[in-house]
């Protein structure tokens, strides 16, 4: 009798489980392109005004533009700061994210400022945005690519991971308070209290997470970097497995890449060390911005 109770059991999981990825799956191909936000919030540089250089900064999945706030404190004031809501994120949940999307979202971006020149930084699901939306921006405006946590693709291995997780984070959702899941999370970065407490207001969204990896599974970015002219700088934490994997593939596949590591650091630097990486942003933007643009076509 335990047996066929465990067996029982046993079944009512499995379709459980395949119910949950199979809602997935089912929202993933149903994904219906959104409106491309017409207005987006930008800080005015003390300095250079409106004609100002500008960081256009992607947040990682499940956040929104606030995660950037530790960091925005230690942006050179020359330039102006354009911290974006990914689509399916903060005050744009819906349409979900893709990588198309958020390129949609970029290029706009990128438009509503021309012609101000732009440097896209991005970390972990803002970095995969950044080289998604690389050809998308009007070349005459990027200046360059600041990417952390996102040197890797995500290939069959992480097909299973993901099918595994999407069950996990699913479940889980509707057993926790996601408000304070995510704030403790953030405080374990080094995220301060009132800094959490942006983040969280702002909107935050755990099942944005596995929708997300979803989205990137099987895409191939270093073709995408290969089209990149513009110089790019991976930032990762040395202790970031999944990104240092394939870093060295990476900054090969783009035409002019550098990397630089955290020593003992882990996924999601930029939030860990966001006055240093502040510090790397301001000094790859000194470089590029002074670097002429590409010609018109």
């Amino acid at each position: 009798m335990l047996l066929v109770g465990l067996g029982w059991l046993l079944a009512a999981v499995v379709v459980l489980a395949m119910g949950i990825i199979g809602k997935g799956e089912w929202d993933a191909r149903m994904v219906v392109p959104g409106p491309v936000p017409g207005a987006f919030d930008v800080s005015t540089s003390s300095v250079g005004g409106d004609a100002a250089p500008v960081l256009i900064l992607l947040h990682g999945a499940g956040l929104n533009g606030h995660m950037w706030d530790p960091v925005r404190r230690h942006l050179d004031p020359r330039y102006r700061v354009i911290a974006l809501d990914l689509p399916g994120h903060g005050s744009s949940r819906d349409p979900r994210f893709t990588p198309e999307a958020a390129a949609a979202h970029v290029a706009a971006t990128a438009r509503s400022v021309a012609p101000a020149p732009v440097v896209l930084v991005g970390d972990s699901l803002g970095g995969y945005s950044a080289m998604a939306a690389a050809s998308a921006v009007p070349a005459q405006q990027l200046r360059g690519l600041v990417l952390a946590g996102c040197s890797s693709d995500f290939g069959w291995p992480q097909v299973l991971k993901y099918l595994r997780d999407v069950v996990v984070i699913r479940v889980m959702s509707v057993f926790i308070d996601e408000s304070v899941f995510v704030g403790k999370a953030l405080a374990s970065l080094g995220i301060g209290e009132q800094d959490g407490r942006s983040i969280v207001a702002a909107g935050v969204h755990v099942l944005a997470v596995p929708a997300a990896v979803r989205s990137l599974l099987l895409v191939d970015f270093k073709a995408k970097l290969a089209r990149i002219d513009q110089p790019v700088l991976f930032v990762n934490g040395t202790l970031d497995a999944r990104a240092m994997s394939q870093e060295a593939g990476f900054v090969a596949a783009a035409a002019h890449a550098t990397a630089y590591h955290f020593e003992n650091t882990q996924h999601g630097v930029s939030m860990r060390r966001s006055a240093d990486f502040a510090a790397l942003v301001n000094d790859f933007a000194v470089r590029a911005f002074a670097a002429p643009g590409a010609p018109k076509p």
